[in-house]
């Protein structure tokens, strides 16, 4: 009896001991195959908690980023030595410079006056004023469409100007444009080259419409007009469909006799008619007579004609012995072979001519008088100009405008 539960007690005590032996491999096993699976899961042969080389290359500069568990090269990302990080680009310019478009899904941008920007489109998403400042030797903005209009901007209700452009102060040489125009380039044999500027003045239902360009003379501080500048330059010829009114006109050429150094002018002749001048010299025949050809159109252009002759070189009477009548008219002087100087003038008759005929005086309009062309000729302040009658709140805005 005894040797039979000593028996039983051992094969226990065997028994528990391989059910330990047993538990112990399972888990190894168990933990083997877990090690397995991730390290399939992590894309690699060693197992997960092991430690592996580490392998790649890159360049300065250049953020790096994992290519695989254990290998690493270059992101698209830089940061150069002055801290300006690049996303696409290697040469930032600024803080953050992104070759490429930018997507925000969530929140929008937000600014450094605490305002947030969700949108760009026209409904009201940009908020305003909108201020752009920079120190770039490019232009802070710049807008390019390749289908149309590049930039369009309206003035608000109330007559609200649409852009006001001021050059840049320049506190020893010349100061910044206002604006700079260039038309586009043409191409092709039928490319004619864009126009620089092109502008059209407003329409008005019940008053005079609106002026095209209005240009006013740069002044000096203390308003001295010795130092005025000029409305307007013009380096070439010059068109005009419509009549100029002017206070003086004259041409201003280099002085032939002293190129160098001098320019000589010679004052237009003024008319109170629309006037044209023809003049010439001519010799009488042996009867004491000359006949004068005129131009083919000359009849057609003008009327009410006049005559002035002089005889040069004798003592002589001329006449005129037939006005002008098919283009031609006939002198006769008292004695043969005479030079004879000869000027006609004439009345322009054509068409724009009669539609648009010159007013020799004019009164001023109500809104105009007590206003001068010259104040300063007469004595009075600069707001008794014209155009400060016309124009009085851009007159205010340009004086305004003037460094202090």
């Amino acid at each position: 009896m005894t040797h039979k539960v000593r028996f039983t007690i051992n094969a226990l005590m065997w028994a528990v001991i391989l059910l330990v032996v047993y538990a112990v491999a399972a888990r190894a096993q168990t933990a083997t195959s877990d090690n397995q699976r991730a390290a399939k899961k992590n894309g690699t042969d060693q197992p997960a908690g092991t430690t592996a080389d580490l392998n790649g290359s890159g360049t300065i500069g250049q953020l790096p980023k994992w290519t695989g568990a254990a290998t690493f090269g270059d992101s698209v990302i830089t940061e150069d030595k002055l801290g300006r990080i690049g996303i696409g680009t290697t040469l930032p310019a600024s803080k953050l410079t992104v070759q490429g478009m930018i997507e925000t899904t969530l929140g929008g941008l937000k600014f450094p006056d605490g305002t947030v920007q969700t949108t760009a489109a026209l409904g009201g998403g940009v908020s305003v004023p909108l201020v752009l400042n920079g120190n770039l030797a490019g232009p802070v903005l710049k807008a390019t469409n390749i289908a149309g209009v590049g930039a369009e901007i309206n003035g608000g209700i109330g007559g609200s100007t649409g852009v006001v452009a001021i050059g840049g102060l320049n506190l020893g040489n010349t100061g910044g444009n206002g604006i700079t125009a260039s038309g586009g380039a043409g191409f092709s044999t039928g490319g004619v080259g864009g126009i620089g500027v092109m502008a059209q003045g407003g329409t008005s239902e019940l008053q005079t419409g609106g002026i095209a360009i209005f240009a006013l003379r740069g002044s000096r501080k203390d308003l001295n007009p010795a130092f005025d500048g000029l409305a307007g330059y013009f380096s070439g010829n010059v068109q005009i469909s419509g009549n100029i009114s002017k206070g003086a006109g004259s041409f201003k050429i280099d002085h032939p006799l002293d190129p160098e150094n001098k320019y000589l002018y010679h004052s237009f002749i003024e008319s109170p008619d629309m006037m044209n001048i023809y003049n010439g010299n001519i010799t009488t025949d042996d009867n004491s007579e000359a006949v004068v050809e005129l131009p083919s159109y000359f009849e057609a252009l003008n009327r009410d004609f006049r005559y002035q002759l002089s005889v040069i070189g004798t003592f002589a009477q001329a006449i005129v012995a037939e006005e002008i009548s098919n283009n031609r008219f006939t002198i006769k002087t008292s004695v043969p072979h005479v030079k004879v100087s000869w000027q006609v003038t004439g009345i322009r008759q054509d068409a724009y001519a009669n539609k648009h005929r010159i007013p020799v005086e004019e009164l001023k309009n109500e809104n105009e008088r007590g206003h001068f062309l010259y104040p300063e000729l007469f004595n009075q302040p600069e707001e008794k100009s014209i155009e400060w009658a016309r124009h009085p709140e851009l007159m205010q805005q340009l004086r305004r405008q003037r460094v202090p």
